[in-house]
């Protein structure tokens, strides 16, 4: 039996979407626009989990680590910043 593929509506970025990235589970879904925030979410229903703010341009690009315990996020703003998945905390920055 086929199940129909349901689409997951992402309302969260002001700006047009960039990069979207799962982590390797597939239960979270890591998003990034032409704005400021980075957002995660439940894969399962495009429940928004968090935000990681802190960038000044526009976000190009995201990650996660294997364990999805770290998010890598490069911005506009010539920043990569690197973040703790569960509590948003900016662990590191560098202006590239």
């Amino acid at each position: 039996m086929s199940h129909p593929l349901k689409p997951i509506l992402l309302q969260g970025h002001e700006r047009s979407i960039t990069q979207i990235k799962y982590n390797r589970e597939g239960d979270l879904i890591f998003s990034v626009a032409k704005d400021t925030v980075a957002n995660v979410w439940y894969s399962v229903n495009g429940e928004r989990l968090g935000t990681y703010n802190g960038h000044t341009g526009a976000l190009w690009c995201v990650d996660c680590d294997w364990d999805t315990k770290n998010v890598l996020t490069g911005s506009a703003d010539n920043s990569c910043r690197l973040w703790d998945c569960e509590t948003a905390h900016q662990l590191f920055w560098m202006i590239v």
